[in-house]
């Protein structure tokens, strides 16, 4: 019985130390601001902007285009 538990609280300390590193991997602060503060345009109505994934006021399209 002791084997079991010990066994199973190893099982759930590596599960959720491995799950902690897949979060760090993840893109640096200046990265996440850099995408967040990109401009997208409609790709039918260019003079329509806002952030990736927001929708067309005009047609309801995703903004996908990069605004140079």
């Amino acid at each position: 019985m002791k084997n079991v538990v010990f066994s199973t609280i190893v099982m759930v300390l590596v599960m959720v130390s491995c799950n902690q590193k897949k979060e760090d991997t993840g893109a640096t602060n200046s990265e996440k601001t850099e995408s967040v503060s990109q401009l997208y345009s409609c790709s039918m109505h260019p003079e329509i902007t806002g952030k990736m994934g927001d929708k067309c006021s005009k047609c309801g399209m995703e903004l996908t285009e990069p605004v140079n």
